[in-house]
């Protein structure tokens, strides 16, 4: 039964022998000047779970490669598998260098693959750790995993990780309700995602005075599409924040703001996201994502005056999603 190690590129090789071959291909004369470009800065571990497809594992794992061409690491990927048993593993290597203009831009990236039993997990911290880049920062990337199978990874694989990502929008399970040691270190690519969103809602908010947005608002609305859930909390949680910061802790108590998170059930709607805000009085607010493209609109009245005018979302491109999420 083919697994989901078989989807990656690399070579087949026995666990213990993956380092030293790594060490030799990137000693050997032949590779000539290609070994002086290789140089991590980090590594990252892409950490798959059971429900994970192979086409959804192949995307995320090319999109760490381009991620690897700017930021040079080793990529740990580990893929559960039901054909081994008893504590074995399995293993590939994957390297491939990268030549831009000129040679001056060539970039060297190395994958190492284990197949791993998910309840060993003992057995798959200590192999991890022999497969580190040692005194080099590690990340970890969770997709798919369970989050049941994620606590027992607090004391032995995520010990020391500088930062842990995920993706609220694929994940089944919401992953900030378990008791992470340190959740300042626990990221959400949606987040990431939604930063030319927040850019530009913030660009045109900020032209107003905190009280003229925050007087007589009586209800804040965020509508988002099914593949988009994660993005709509994470701008839920945003505005709240913005809102929350513009007057002090008595005053915001005396407030009575309604918050609500929508699904968009008609396949015909233009918008793939939202963000509308209600007053008692005539003013009014509401920023739109349409879903084909990155064009949207903002329609507003705060001031008196009625404005509408079109907005382009330039979305992060996948490579610089993680690198937002890993590093700000």
């Amino acid at each position: 039964m083919e697994e989901l190690i078989d989807s990656f590129p690399g070579l087949d090789l026995p666990v213990c022998e993956v380092i030293s071959r790594l060490e030799s291909m990137w000693h050997s004369d032949t590779l000539g000047v290609s070994s002086a470009f290789r140089a991590s800065q980090m590594n990252v571990i892409l950490h798959f779970g059971w429900k994970v497809t192979k086409s959804q594992a192949r995307e995320r794992f090319d999109t760490l490669l381009a991620f690897a061409q700017r930021y040079p690491c080793r990529i740990i990927v580990l893929c559960p598998t039901r054909s081994i048993v008893g504590g074995s593993m399995r293993a590939k290597l994957f390297s491939q260098c990268y030549i831009g203009d000129s040679h001056r831009e060539m970039c060297c990236c190395e994958a190492l693959f284990l197949g791993y039993q998910p309840d060993d997990c003992g057995y798959l911290g200590n192999q991890v750790s022999v497969w580190l880049e040692p005194d080099l920062p590690v990340y970890h990337w969770f997709c798919g995993v369970s989050s049941d199978r994620i606590k027992k990874y607090f004391g032995s694989l995520l010990v020391g990780v500088r930062r842990t990502i995920y993706d609220s929008s694929y994940e089944e399970e919401d992953l900030t309700l378990l008791n992470w040691p340190e959740t300042n270190r626990l990221e959400d690519l949606a987040k990431a995602r939604l930063l030319p969103v927040r850019q530009a809602i913030g660009q045109y908010l900020s032209g107003y005075a905190t009280e003229d947005i925050r007087c007589c608002l009586k209800k804040v609305t965020v509508q988002h599409i099914n593949i988009m859930r994660g993005e709509g909390q994470q701008l839920m949680a945003w505005i709240q924040g913005c809102l929350g910061a513009c007057v002090a802790q008595e005053e915001l108590e005396k407030t009575l703001i309604e918050y609500r998170i929508e699904l968009i059930t008609d396949p015909n709607s233009k918008e793939s996201l939202s963000l509308e805000f209600k007053y008692s009085d005539l003013r009014e607010f509401k920023w739109r994502k349409f879903r084909d493209g990155s064009m949207g609109d903002i329609k507003a009245s705060i001031s008196g005056e009625v404005e509408k005018i079109s907005t382009r979302i330039k979305p992060l491109v996948a490579d610089q999603t993680i690198a937002e999420s890993l590093f700000f």
